[in-house]
């Protein structure tokens, strides 16, 4: 039977395997990311690129952007994750956003894409151990305060299931996400194969699903974003083109009516792959400032009258004492609450557009 459907699909059996776990690998040159030091707002910034092994063995290819000269020795941070077909290039223009919203930037290659190493994608299922990869280096090096996920359809569902493995990550952004692969298998089977009947297109998926098991060691029916959005608590902020004809705009809405932390979702016009406008990204920069630099707070107790700093936990009184000799520094470089609010403030009484202002004026201070 495998045999006759094969010889029924002919070449459109293989493009349909390879489209799922092998499509093009974007090739690049390291001058695409830019100059590695550059000014931009009058802040000077650098890009420090390196190699990470994830838990299969596979280098990834990785970027990391920063100002210069830091003020604080800590600051967010959010890792961003590409589409299939694509690389860590895909940041901009999203990187000077986040810069400027003094946040520092992470982006690089899912194994399988760009300079990375690998032969195959997984859609979610391998790449969700990258982020933990990147995550875990993150942490080490004791740069970084909250880590949140920017995450573009392949990348947007990676984040999805990270986050139902990691709820201490401060924010997701949820760009163009399946809601399940094998439905989106299906739906581009039939695409690409319209003149198939369907008993042989839905044989077809099935044997794709075997190959995929082989080459790949992963099952494409184990892709299911929508039971891990049920169970991820994390604030998000998703989006969707009108005119995707790639994932269909239901799928971002399947997964939104599910997800089960804080949401908000905003449809633009444009496909799968169009640039989102302004708008989105000043949103996007105003849902990072208010996830990344306010949840920073959660680990202080401020006393809003006489404007101490407590340690939430009794038992590191000794702690306190020595960090009191040292400037009365907190965890996040600064010398007292005040000026931490100064910068970062509660912002949940604000407007959009103050938040914007703020956003826009934080842009403008030395970090």
């Amino acid at each position: 039977m495998n045999k006759i459907i094969s010889k029924v699909l002919g070449n459109k059996y293989d493009d349909l395997w390879k489209f799922v776990i092998r499509p093009e690998r974007d090739d690049y040159s390291i001058s695409d990311l830019g100059p590695s030091k550059f000014m931009h707002n009058q802040k000077n910034y650098k890009r420090t690129d390196f190699t990470l092994t994830n838990k299969r063995n596979l280098k990834l290819c990785c970027s990391f952007w920063e100002p210069e000269v830091r003020k604080f020795p800590k600051l967010p941070c959010v890792i961003y994750l590409h589409g299939n077909s694509s690389s860590r290039t895909e940041i901009f223009p999203e990187l000077y956003n986040l810069l400027s919203s003094n946040i520092t930037v992470f982006a690089f290659d899912f194994s399988g894409c760009g300079k990375s190493e690998g032969e195959y994608i997984s859609l979610g299922w391998y790449e969700r151990d990258d982020v933990e990869t990147v995550v875990n280096y993150l942490r080490s090096t004791n740069k970084v305060t909250t880590i949140g996920l920017w995450g573009r359809s392949m990348g947007a569902v990676t984040a999805i299931m990270y986050g139902d493995r990691d709820p201490s990550i401060a924010g997701l952004v949820l760009d163009s996400p399946f809601c399940s692969l094998k439905t989106l298998t299906e739906e581009l089977a039939k695409e690409k194969a319209s003149s198939i009947p369907n008993f042989v297109l839905n044989k077809g998926v099935s044997m794709i699903r075997d190959t995929i098991k082989e080459k790949a060691k992963f099952d494409i029916n184990d892709i299911e974003p929508k039971v891990f959005a049920e169970r991820c608590f994390i604030p998000a902020l998703f989006c969707h083109g009108l005119n995707d004809s790639f994932v269909n705009v239901h799928h971002c809405k399947d997964l939104y009516d599910v997800y089960a932390g804080d949401k908000n979702v905003t449809y633009v016009e444009g496909d799968h792959n169009s640039m989102r406008p302004n708008y989105f990204l000043d949103s996007v920069a105003i849902f990072f400032h208010n996830a990344l630099h306010v949840e920073n707070l959660k680990e202080l107790n401020y006393d809003e009258k006489i404007g101490d700093i407590k340690n939430i936990n009794p038992n590191k009184e000794e702690e306190n004492k020595e960090g009191n000799n040292n400037n009365n520094q907190n965890n996040f470089g600064y010398e007292n609450i005040n000026e931490f609010q100064d910068d970062y403030g509660y912002m949940g009484q604000e407007s959009e557009e103050d938040i914007l202002q703020r956003v826009l004026e934080l842009s403008k201070k030395e970090y």
